[in-house]
This record gives C-alpha cells, structure tokens and sequence, in this order.
C-alpha cells in the first residue's frame, strides 16, 4: 500500500472511530458491551451475543458455564477476568441481558443489519420518548410492524432491546 493511500485509510479510520464513539472497535469501558469486547473478547467470542449463545445457560443461580457449570458471577468473583466488582455486575447484566433477549435479533435482523449495539448506536436515536430513526425520522416501533418479518408479539420485544442498547 502506497503511503498517501496508508494515510487516507487511516484518516478514515479515525474519523469513524472519533464520530461513532462506543462502536465497532472504539469501545469504552464505562460501555458493558465495550467492557465486555475489552475485557473478555480477546480469550473468548468478540462480542458478548456470540459468547451467550455458544457458552452459557441458565441454572438455579442464574447463567452457568456449559463447560464447567459454575455461575458466571462466581467464576468471575474468584478472579477470572481480574475483574473489579463493579465490573463483574456490568458484564453478568449484559450478559443476562442478552441471554434473556433470546436469537430474535440474531435470527431475524442480523442477516441485514449490524450487531443490535452498532445497528442501535449509529442509526437510532429516543426523541420524544419513541425510538426513532437518527436520519429518517421514522417511528422505530411502528416502521418494525412492516420490517423484518417480525411478528406482531415480537416488534415490542425487538423495539426494547434496540432501545435498551442505547441506555447501556
């Protein structure tokens, strides 16, 4: 690669990270997704979705390893992960969080749309308390009623968790 083309590239890089703060690889810590992909994406799956599904199940105290069947807290809280307190509740949120929501957002909108934090984080925004669209000014709720091949019981389901990723 030439060093003028290196350059663009880079500028280019920088401003998406600099204008989408807290997505696709520019993730803070005070975000549980971004603490989760820092923290825990580099020894298991990169974002926290495909480490529930594939790693984790529910039991008598909450989510339990498959592998080993510890609860998550616990094998946190003896130190996997050199994890603070306050960052051992933020991560087992999310990842309850994204255990309870289920494959809808995995089955129904992943094959269009980005993971459900950048799709939510860069395209949507709450204005007037309704979930809109960032620039087309669409209310979210309504628009999924024809989007998506969701059923109606499901468009309240997918409407919380998009909103819900903005608040985390």
């Amino acid at each position: 690669m030439s060093p003028i083309l290196f350059r663009l590239v880079a500028a280019v890089c920088l401003g998406c990270i600099l204008a989408f703060p807290g997505v696709a690889g520019a993730q803070s810590q005070d975000d549980p997704h971004g603490l989760y992909e820092i923290r825990c994406g580099g020894c298991h799956a990169p974002h926290a979705g495909d480490f529930v599904f594939d790693s984790l199940t529910t039991g008598a105290t909450g989510l339990v390893g498959v592998k080993t069947g510890l609860p998550v807290r616990d094998f946190l809280a003896s130190g996997h992960g050199r994890l603070s307190d306050d960052e051992i509740d933020r991560v087992v949120a999310l990842l309850q969080t994204v255990f309870d929501g289920g494959h809808l957002f995995r089955d129904k909108c992943l094959i269009c749309h980005d993971r459900a934090v950048v799709l939510a984080r860069t395209k949507l925004i709450v204005k007037g308390g309704v979930l809109t669209g960032r620039y087309t000014g669409r209310d979210i709720p309504e628009f999924l009623k024809i989007h998506g091949r969701l059923t109606p019981e499901e468009v309240p389901a997918v409407a919380r968790m998009l909103e819900r990723q903005l608040s985390q």
